[in-house]
């Protein structure tokens, strides 16, 4: 790479120096070849030397004067020429040299050389991102107050120069390039040990598809993190073996089913998401009525099958040929305009316990929702939104849900890459019922507050000096231990355990139980607890605390002051 950058500024500037060499020469020729005079009156010759001395400093303007002796008319004359001759080769040069430096390839080329030189002087884990704009923006915030290494590549230079504006920027290599080529991929250090995955989550999907394929033959070792709302390039990321599928249309179906049959899941959902805390209000969604869904297409075919699974009356409204023909025949799909009053009547809008609002254009779905709300005021509204910047004025309209597309993209990515252990425990706790769930949230408001920390600990040297070595010790150390007060043992912090690993098995809601090394766990606790757990983890002292009610003692103190038999 070096070497390419040394080619283009000899290349672009080979005339200019060429220009340079030809004007001095022939100005130092000039000098040696024009006899001069000197203190004696006797004929003289300047040398190569003296000559090019004078030229050098001639060409520059600095102007030290003649010498050795004063010039003759000749010489002079020689030097008039000579001057203009230089000056103008070095206002080519100086405009060759700007003209390289504001060169586009000579730019991309520098930048092209620090971005892998920043790459290779990564030593910890790390991730790609690939494209830059408002969802992965917001991921790699989140990803950088996680204090994860990240690298970023995007086709469009405007969008790089905007990322370098941040603060974060200096902290994540950036290179102008296109993503789907594999010399890019492997500049990104694709094939490095300690690069750990690919978020492709591209609007295009054919390009997802294409990158989840290069990942697979370059590298098959990583997670791809792949945007895909399309059936067949589903199946076909899929087939890779290596991708996480991120469909914001099938998370959001999801989500509806909890409402209609497992509300309080939803909420738990929203609270380690950090959307909500557990006292907010829970999504209990009409189960009997009569759903009208506004806009079909990907987003339809997702809510479709959960309406037929819990025999709920639906009505599809758009205005394209997208509905199956049973759909049509059993009228539960109207080919008309959504935002009109007169079909909304007419499939029964004043009647209907919800309306869903999902078409791709975000006013629309504001002024569907204003209609609605209008025709029957008691209605419950969801509607979509496309671009986050449309925020305030979907809070301005007061619907009952509101759910962001780039929203769901960041929450699932974000936490994925960064919290494994506790996307790993969502995934968990969404496969139970609402009576689980319910019970949980109770519990978790009840004994620590509405809104829970939640705090992970391995049982490793790194993570938790002090029990990993009692327990290498022969020693014992219970789970209930790092619930206790270091003020005074006896007493229990605000601590729940949700989640305790043990080689591959997983132990939901755990009772207390002698931990292992090796053992990860996920906690919900307060702030107080929640720093409290880690001294307890880390520190001898603190533990033995907790383990006997008594301080333990250090060194030449417990031989003074130790008990006497």
């Amino acid at each position: 790479m070096a070497d390419n950058v040394v080619w283009l500024v000899l290349q672009k500037l080979r005339i200019p120096l060429l220009v340079l060499i030809t004007s001095y020469s022939i100005a130092i020729l000039g000098m040696v070849l024009i006899p001069g005079v000197d203190d004696q009156g006797n004929v003289y010759h300047l040398s190569f030397f003296d000559a090019f001395y004078f030229v050098s400093y001639m060409a520059s303007t600095i102007g030290f004067g003649e010498g050795p002796y004063d010039f003759t008319y000749g010489q002079k004359l020689w030097v008039s020429f000579c001057i203009y001759l230089t000056v103008v080769g070095w206002f080519y040069g100086i405009g060759a040299l700007i003209s390289v430096l504001t060169d586009a390839r000579l730019k991309h080329e520098l930048m092209h050389s620090r971005f892998k030189k920043s790459v290779k002087q990564i030593q910890g884990d790390f991730f790609i991102i690939l494209g830059y704009n408002y969802v992965n923006s917001e991921i790699i915030k989140k990803l950088h107050d996680a204090q994860i290494e990240l690298v970023l590549i995007d086709k469009n230079e405007e969008k790089i120069n905007h990322f370098l504006l941040e603060s974060m920027s200096k902290d994540v290599p950036v290179m102008v390039g296109d993503a789907l080529l594999t010399d890019t991929l492997l500049d990104a250090g694709i094939k490095m040990p300690n690069c750990k995955g690919v978020v492709s989550l591209f609007h295009d999907e054919e390009k997802n598809l294409r990158i989840s394929v290069l990942v697979r033959f370059l590298n098959p070792t990583l997670r791809v993190i792949a945007k895909s709302t399309i059936n067949d390039i589903t199946m076909s990321i899929m087939d890779t073996d290596i991708s996480e599928i991120l469909n914001p249309f099938e998370i959001f179906a999801k989500r509806l089913e909890f409402g209609l049959v497992s509300p309080h899941l939803l909420l738990l959902e929203n609270w380690i998401y950090g959307n909500s805390d557990l006292a907010s209000h829970t999504h209990f969604l009409p189960k009997n009525g009569k759903y009208i869904v506004c806009g079909y297409g990907r987003f339809g075919k997702a809510l479709l099958p959960v309406f037929q699974r819990h025999n709920i009356a639906y009505v599809f409204i758009d205005e394209k040929r997208l509905a199956t023909q049973t759909m049509i025949e059993n009228e539960t799909f109207i080919r008309a305009n959504p935002d009109d009053k007169d079909v909304l009547c007419s499939v029964g809008i004043k009647e209907a316990d919800a309306i869903i609002s999902g078409t791709k254009n975000d006013i629309t779905n504001i002024s569907i929702m204003i209609t609605a709300k209008k025709l029957n005021p008691n209605i419950y509204t969801i509607a979509r939104e496309n671009q986050i910047d449309e925020v305030s004025i979907f809070e301005e309209a007061q619907m009952d849900w509101v759910f962001i597309i780039e929203k769901i993209m960041v929450n699932k990515t974000a936490l994925f890459l960064s919290k494994p252990f506790k996307h790993h425990f969502l995934t968990l706790i969404l496969k139970e019922n609402e009576i689980l769930a319910k019970s949980l949230a109770k519990l978790l408001r009840t004994t620590i507050n509405n809104n829970p920390k939640l705090k992970y600990l391995a049982i490793t040297n790194e993570q938790s000096y002090a029990i990993y070595h009692e327990l290498l010790a022969g020693g014992t150390v219970n789970l209930e231990m790092l619930r206790r007060n270091l003020s005074n043992w006896k007493e229990i912090n605000k601590v729940v355990p949700l989640l305790l690993n043990r080689e591959g098995e997983d132990l939901l809601l755990p009772k207390d139980m002698p931990l292992r090394i090796g053992d990860e766990i996920l906690f919900a606790c307060d702030d107080y607890a929640k720093e409290e757990i880690a001294f307890i983890a880390s520190n001898i002292y603190d533990l033995h605390y907790v383990m006997t009610g008594e301080e333990k003692q250090i060194g030449i103190l417990k031989k003074l002051f130790g008990s006497k038999k």
